[in-house]
């Protein structure tokens, strides 16, 4: 795209059935082309129009272009389908993904010899192998371009970490693999699923400050999404009850930006899903309005809603399941809470778990049948499709 040019998200009901229709117009700084689309609605099929910029530069997004017209080159034939007539434009993703790892934070993963912190180990030699990751993932990413490979949905790197304690422990970095031309990231920008040689339910039974804990759920949330299909989140409680209802939005955003929306369940009481609606409305966000141009977040959407519950726990889910419990609602803060991390088999989790909260998993959608491993053979950094959507 040229750089005299702006991308404007906007979305439009069909005229029919309301079905919203997300798109990106683009608009440039001097001469626009004036014109529209002729679509398809994705849900009731009916035709109609949606007038916008630049209609072959523009792009739609999930639904069909019947037919593209220019007001000045279209031989007196725009389109009779009626016209979409309510459209709104927007900035906002409020299921965009803003998952981080924080290698700054206490760590979760620890050599449970030495006690060393294996995060800033493990990030110290990625960043030192570095060139030849790259080198290998932009080969590898050309080759994938140019030929027939199966279904990839994640780069993982496994990166050999020396440790004082004499051994060498294995860590697992990840990120999403895109076909196109976006840059490798950063290794700060990367995801840490897994050190070897360290123990979580070690270093998650305890009792610690509420702010420990929420980081913990950042980074298990980050170890959960590469290794399970589904996660499940229950707290009756987001937040509390004397925040501002921006510093409750804040909470909210970073829990939604957190989670994939398509992977998780969210379980807590009505009264926080209303909590977060009033937060919303009061940053000029109505949340009936967001609904209606499908702009809502999804994990809000489908959350499940249980009034008589006290229980605080975060399940990764898998046929041997991870989960972390305890008395901490999902809020920051200095105030001491107990915390227990355990493993699992998936039954006794159904039974013992989703059961007596009445969650019912819808089921997971089928991921991707392989993943890019770009892995050190002691000599030199190969990168090759590998089964599987996960090495852990």
């Amino acid at each position: 795209m040229n750089s005299d040019s702006k991308l404007i998200r906007q979305a439009a009901k069909c005229p029919e059935c309301g079905t919203p229709h997300h798109y990106v117009e683009v608009s440039f700084s001097f001469a626009n082309d004036k014109g529209g689309w002729e679509v398809e609605c994705r849900e009731c099929r009916k035709r109609f129009t949606i007038r916008l910029k630049n209609p072959e530069e523009s792009s739609a997004e999930g639904f069909r272009i019947l037919r593209r017209f220019d007001d000045d080159n279209n031989d007196g034939q725009q389109s009779c389908a009626p016209a979409a007539s309510e459209i709104v434009q927007y900035s906002l993703d409020i299921n965009e993904n803003k998952l981080r790892f924080d290698f700054g934070s206490e760590p979760i993963y620890r050599c449970t010899l030495s006690g060393a912190d294996l995060e800033k180990a493990a990030l110290a030699e990625l960043e030192k192998h570095l060139p030849d990751v790259s080198q290998a993932f932009y080969n590898a990413r050309n080759y994938m371009l140019a030929s027939n490979v199966p279904d990839c949905e994640h780069a993982v790197i496994p990166v050999p970490v020396p440790c004082k304690c004499g051994s060498t422990h294995k860590a697992t970095f990840y990120f999403p693999l895109r076909l196109n031309d976006t840059p490798m990231p950063e290794p700060r920008q990367m995801l840490l699923a897994d050190v070897e040689g360290s123990s979580l339910d070690e270093e998650l039974t305890g009792i610690f400050s509420k702010t420990f804990l929420m980081g913990a759920l950042e980074k298990l949330t980050a170890r959960w999404r590469l290794k399970f299909d589904q996660i499940v989140i229950a707290s009756p409680f987001i937040a509390h009850q004397y925040m501002s209802k921006a510093n409750k939005l804040a909470v909210w955003e970073w829990l939604l930006g957190i989670f994939d929306p398509r992977r998780t369940l969210f379980i807590t009481r009505s009264s926080s899903y209303k909590d977060y609606k009033s937060a919303l409305l009061e940053s000029g966000l109505n949340h009936d309005m967001l609904v209606s141009f499908g702009l809502e977040s999804q994990i809000v959407g489908a959350g499940t809603k249980k009034q008589d519950f006290h229980a605080k726990v975060y399940i990764g889910l898998g046929d041997t399941c991870e989960i972390l419990s305890g008395s901490a609602n999902l809020v920051p803060g200095k105030s001491l809470e107990n915390a227990t991390f355990g493993f699992a088999e998936r039954k006794r989790v159904e039974t013992r778990y989703l059961e007596p909260l009445g969650a019912t998993l819808p089921q997971a959608l089928p991921r991707a049948s392989h993943h890019l491993a770009i892995t050190y053979d002691g000599t030199k950094w190969r990168a090759d499709a590998s089964e599987g959507p996960s090495p852990i």
